[in-house]
């Protein structure tokens, strides 16, 4: 049986004290969700602002996945979702709450969102699900769904994070997000050693298979005694 929760972060047009959240038919504050005093460091309920300098608005999807009490993992995906009154950009977010090996699935309710909500919860849920071709962002946040726990990880690298995070993309040469040069070296150097296990243990394996040599014929020897 699943043990996932998923609950929708409501983009804040109001500028209110309350973040609300949203399981698709009832509306809460995120902070019964999500205890503030439990809230990992460096989580962001929104895209962070150095994404938002660089790229399209509508192109970003800002993803997070941290290790989780009970051997759980806290796994959120972010995307712009307009402005509100004074043109701030405001955002929609889902935040999932995986048991042990689950994995996010993305097709959430929401039909008991507003409807302007309506409309950023479906295009990010199709972003998600039926992703176009070459949707690196789509691509990235899906990766970092299917990676096994471990350390606090985002989909693309930040600069100005006061957190620590590992990364899975980074901003590239020109703007677009590329796979991250560090994840690269990692791979390569995880190929190599695998390499060089193999190739050890097929020396091992051809030594130990090797005849062993047999012992040289003793030769009758025939004294002949002369009378």
């Amino acid at each position: 049986m699943s043990a996932m929760q998923a609950w929708w972060i409501l983009p804040n047009r109001e500028q209110g004290d309350d973040i609300l959240a949203s399981d698709g038919v009832r509306t809460l504050p995120l902070r019964e969700v999500l205890d503030p005093r439990l809230r990992p460091k460096g989580f962001s309920h929104g895209v962070p602002t150095e994404l938002l300098e660089k790229f399209d608005a509508g192109e970003i999807l800002f993803a997070q996945k941290f290790p989780w009490p009970g051997n759980r993992q806290l796994f959120s995906v972010s995307a712009p979702a307009g402005v509100d009154a004074s043109g701030r950009v405001v955002h929609i977010g889902l935040l999932f709450i995986l048991g042990p090996q689950e994995r996010p699935q993305f097709d959430i309710l929401h039909a008991g969102l507003s409807a302007e909500d309506r409309k950023y919860a479906r295009a990010l849920i199709g972003r998600m699900t039926e992703p176009e071709r070459g949707d690196l962002w789509a691509q990235s946040v899906r990766e970092l769904g299917e990676m096994a726990e471990g350390k606090p990880v985002t989909n693309v690298a930040l600069e100005r994070s006061a957190v620590r995070f590992d990364s899975l993309y980074e901003i590239g040469p020109g703007g677009p997000i590329r796979k991250s040069g560090i994840r690269k070296k990692q791979s390569m150097a995880a190929i190599a050693v695998l390499v060089l296990f193999a190739a050890a243990g097929a020396w091992l394996c051809e030594r130990s298979c090797e005849p062993l040599p047999r012992p040289a014929a003793q030769m009758g020897v025939s004294t002949w005694h002369l009378s």
